[in-house]
């Protein structure tokens, strides 16, 4: 890594000469007025605007780029303003700063597509020691101007720039205070020929990756140095280095639009395909499975080409599988798991020999032993490749891949915060088991749209002063359908289950009802006369600890002796 400055100068011969491309992953420009005015206002006072970063070129680090959006003319500024482009010059990728080098071209080298940026003297003189930019203009280009604007490239030209400053002062009758004595309009003209000439001179402090930097190292020096605070996400990488052929951005639109919108609705980076990809391919070659960033950057493009098909459906057949578990796009624990599950699917799917791929309750009790860890997060590279071994050995070998145990007991349930993988998890088991619609008995499967609703409603915190953390715990909330959601409302429960049991007993549809709640885990027996009665206000924290107990129970039906209840027994995974 090299890090040096370019003058104003230097930054502009090489937006002139193209010697600066923007790599296809970074946003377009979209810098409005103020942030042009505030850039070009700091570089008059000397103020630092940021370092730029920059990889160089190397033909074995191709990327797919694009030239900054400025529209560069030969005419501006005059050649002798800028020296001359020298055979060391390098070329460059804009990995952060395309905003700010895109506005500095636009400004300096008259390359706005459509407008013209000038420099107000009038205001200049008046309002640049008050720290105003307002002085900095924009008008449309062929549209005539008064000469108290200066264009804004002409300052590069200091013998032009000063001439136009001293004859403006001086003879243009803005300044009357000026007109009987010349040396104070002299230095007046100063005042504004400095601050042109600290622009002139200003350096930008430039981080270049050299030559030998790899695909790794770009990635991370980007996300550690990046201003925007934008990830260089590793997809958007992939279609710069693989563009045109395999265009990724074209498969990935296609696959999220047309093959498999699964993958949309769950919000799945494209990435995650390179990593099943990844994952067949050291299958078939032998090799460790390790779905790393820079492997995915070193896939055969061919063999993308070749697989993108099969480990797109095989991951969308995933979802789906994970849907039928409970899944939701709001509720899943985690991707990276899927991802492991796909590529084992997948391995099977390109294996017309192959047993068919086993989707049982063993790879069902994994799965939420998996999600369901305490601390369980985004699996590591090195964890996902675990998983997709374990995953092969069984299916080819009938070895059952090692499952963790599950710690949880209903302290635990009561306390988990919506942050906590567990949160999740237990969502997922809750919609996986739920059958019928608690309020109207309808069928729920596992495309229902499911809302989550507050048994005891959230406006119980204001009228009764309840624990907010208690009223927002997984213990407080059932999934149901979009309508009951709607017709249940911020009503509470003693009142709706009272209804609820008493239109059951007219309809003679207890057994019916019994079925809703035990599938909604909701505690008590609805012919009881005081069932309603423990749904009281008084009664919150009871109910909450009851159903934190049946939550517990329902995922022991799902793990089975996989369950334990001791939280000190507890591992890292």
């Amino acid at each position: 890594m090299q890090t040096t400055s370019y003058s104003l100068n230097d930054l502009l011969r090489q937006a002139k000469d193209g010697s600066l491309t923007v790599p296809q992953f970074q946003r377009r420009y979209v810098w409005n007025e103020s942030q042009v005015g505030s850039l070009i206002d700091s570089m008059s006072r000397s103020y630092p605007i940021g370092s730029l970063l920059l990889l160089a070129r190397k033909p074995d680090l191709r990327l797919y780029a694009r030239s900054i959006e400025a529209e560069i003319r030969e005419e501006y500024p005059p050649d002798e303003t800028i020296p001359d482009k020298t055979e060391t010059d390098e070329k460059f990728y804009i990995l952060d700063g395309q905003q700010r080098i895109t506005s500095i071209a636009r400004v300096f080298l008259n390359a706005h597509p459509k407008d013209i940026y000038y420099f107000d003297l009038k205001r200049m003189f008046k309002l640049h020691e008050r720290e105003e930019r307002s002085w900095i203009r924009r008008s449309q280009r062929g549209k005539k101007v008064s000469n108290r604007l200066l264009r804004a490239d002409i300052i590069l030209d200091q013998v032009k720039s000063d001439i136009h400053v001293s004859d403006y002062i001086e003879d243009s009758g803005d300044f009357p205070e000026f007109q009987d004595d010349r040396p104070a309009a002299r230095k007046a003209a100063a005042r504004i020929k400095g601050v042109f000439e600290i622009m002139r001179n200003y350096k930008v402090p430039v981080v270049i990756l050299e030559r030998d930097s790899g695909i790794e190292s770009v990635c991370r020096v980007f996300e550690t140095i990046n201003s925007t605070g934008t990830r260089l996400r590793t997809f958007d990488l992939a279609v710069a280095r693989f563009y045109p052929k395999p265009d990724l951005r074209r498969l990935w639109g296609k696959t999220l639009d047309e093959d498999h919108p699964i993958l949309k609705d769950f919000k799945v980076d494209g990435e995650s395909v390179l990593q099943v990809l990844c994952l067949v391919s050291s299958a078939r070659n032998n090799k460790y499975p390790d779905p790393a960033r820079g492997k995915l950057l070193s896939l055969p493009p061919e063999e993308i080409e070749r697989e993108w098909a099969n480990s797109s459906t095989a991951l969308a057949e995933t979802y789906k599988w994970a849907r039928d578990n409970g899944a939701r796009p709001e509720t899943l624990p985690s991707h990276n798991v899927l991802v492991a599950i796909a590529a084992a699917r997948n391995l099977v799917m390109g294996n017309a020999i192959g047993a068919p791929w086993k989707e049982d309750d063993i790879i069902r009790r994994w799965y939420f032993s998996k999600i369901m860890h305490a601390g369980a997060s985004q699996a590591s590279n090195y964890r996902i490749g675990q998983d997709f071994i374990a995953l092969r050995e069984y299916n080819e070998k009938g070895t059952p891949p090692s499952s963790t145990a599950v710690n949880l007991n209903a302290d635990t349930v009561m306390s988990l915060k919506r942050s906590d993988v567990r949160y999740k998890s237990l969502k997922n088991v809750l919609a996986m088991t739920l059958r019928l619609d608690l309020l109207t008995g309808a069928k729920i499967d596992s495309e229902s749209v499911l809302h989550d609703h507050h048994i005891y409603p959230n406006n119980a915190r204001r009228r009764y002063n309840l624990d907010q953390k208690m009223l927002d715990g997984i213990c407080n909330h059932v999934p149901v359908l979009g309508d009951s959601n709607q017709s249940l409302g911020e009503g509470y429960p003693d009142e709706y289950f009272r209804k609820m049991a008493s239109r059951a007993q007219e309809l003679g549809t207890l057994g019916d009802l019994k079925r809703r709640l035990r599938d909604a885990m909701i505690p008590g027996d609805p012919e009881k006369p005081t069932w309603a009665e423990s749904f009281s206000i008084e009664q919150f924290e009871t109910f909450c600890r009851k159903r934190a107990e049946l939550i517990v129970k329902r995922v022991g039906e799902v793990v089975g002796n996989l369950l334990v209840g001791d939280e000190s027994a507890e591992e890292d995974d």
